[in-house]
């Protein structure tokens, strides 16, 4: 058989195998689950929350066995540090996995941004440690382009003489790499981030970045999955915003996070019912410093603010042999069943000097209340 053929032929089977990676959604009879909100590019914080929560050792290596590793995504953007972190997921992905475990690493809205090519939030530190030798040339040749294109659109157009200066401030070195490294079909970040879940079912605990809105609802995880997958590999949708864009699709919906309770509690049983689930564990929205109880426990919402942009919080939600618990700097707090128990829980986080303005004037309030 001709060296061609077979290459072919192992390509399409590692294609296929694929496919059945990122189509597989749900887990049943896992003892232990660590969830871990956005992390947004700092990958000090993001490491001290894996060596907290008992993830990983010093050298940043595997020591869990089979306990499955959720994060939530935005693992870029507001920090410099995406590169590192994309790159030690992908290898907590193989050492979890030979020692049979498992590391999901969800899309977030910020990931959709990056591959879109919305760059709103992206750190200089980004650009920085993605230029390569060939930048300059890469961004010469980006620049001779952009003037092809402006004088094909309009023959009288005249290059200022600044203009070259303020192009190269919008496009630093390293932004042709940048951009390269998040293409979804030949980008080291973008491929990645494609071959993915948005949202996945663990046990009877739901894990997604945003939320499930109404618009959603109806769907199956692997609906859901496939059309937040086919959304970014470029098939959008022509007549309205899609999965993967739009305020009310799963990476962006802020109702489970936001809304109040009692106007959001029979959308919430519907979800619940939906996809036969106790919990909803969600990021996207930070706000506490700390891992948030919603509607009786049955939200979480575990944006806590890792990154030093949003105070460098340190916490991930724990759920172990069924049980569900907050890792705050370190230490375990039991997340309470039931609202009556929110007061309790908050001046647990307050006691670790996890402190925001937020959690304290919640607590004073709690606190005045009858």
């Amino acid at each position: 058989m001709k060296k061609s053929l077979v290459l072919n032929l192992l390509i399409g089977v590692l294609c296929l195998c694929q496919l059945a990676i990122a189509a597989e959604d749900q887990w049943q009879g896992v003892d232990r689950i660590v969830a871990v909100g956005d992390i947004h590019g700092d990958y000090d914080n993001y490491i001290q929350v894996l060596r907290d929560a008992g993830l990983v050792n010093r050298r940043g290596n595997w020591i869990a066995g089979e306990s499955h590793f959720v994060q939530l995504g935005d693992l870029p953007d507001r920090g410099p540090d995406t590169d590192k972190i994309i790159a030690h997921m992908k290898k907590l992905e193989i050492q979890a996995a030979a020692d049979g475990g498992r590391v999901h690493a969800l899309i977030g809205n910020h990931e959709a941004m990056n591959i879109y090519g919305d760059l709103r939030y992206v750190d200089p530190g980004e650009y920085e440690a993605l230029k390569s030798r060939d930048a300059r040339p890469l961004r010469n040749a980006m620049y001779a382009l952009h003037l092809q294109q402006l004088q094909a659109a309009n023959p009288e157009f005249k290059v200022e003489e600044d203009y070259r200066e303020k192009f190269d401030a919008q496009y630093p070195l390293g932004f042709v790499e940048h951009r390269r490294s998040w293409d979804v079909r030949q980008g080291e970040f973008g491929s990645w981030v494609a071959e993915h879940n948005a949202v996945i079912k663990i046990n009877r605990t739901l894990f997604l970045h945003g939320g499930i809105s109404s618009q959603y609802v109806q769907m199956s995880l692997a609906e859901i999955n496939e059309q937040v997958r086919s959304e970014l590999a470029g098939n959008l949708l022509e007549d309205r915003l899609g999965a993967s864009e739009a305020e009310d699709g799963p990476l962006w919906y802020r109702g489970l996070a936001n809304n109040d309770e009692l106007l959001e509690k029979a959308h919430l049983e519907s979800v619940l019912v939906k996809y036969d689930v106790d919990h909803i564990v969600i990021g996207h929205t930070p706000g506490l410093g700390t891992i948030v109880p919603r509607f009786g426990g049955k939200v979480l919402v575990i944006d806590s603010g890792i990154s030093k942009s949003y105070g460098g919080h340190l916490a991930s939600l724990l759920i172990e042999n069924g049980k569900l618990k907050t890792l705050q700097e370190g230490k375990e707090i039991a997340l309470p069943e039931e609202n009556a128990g929110l007061f309790a829980y908050y001046q647990s986080i307050l006691a670790l000097g996890s402190n925001t303005v937020a959690l304290q004037r919640l607590v004073d309030s709690m606190q005045q209340e009858p």
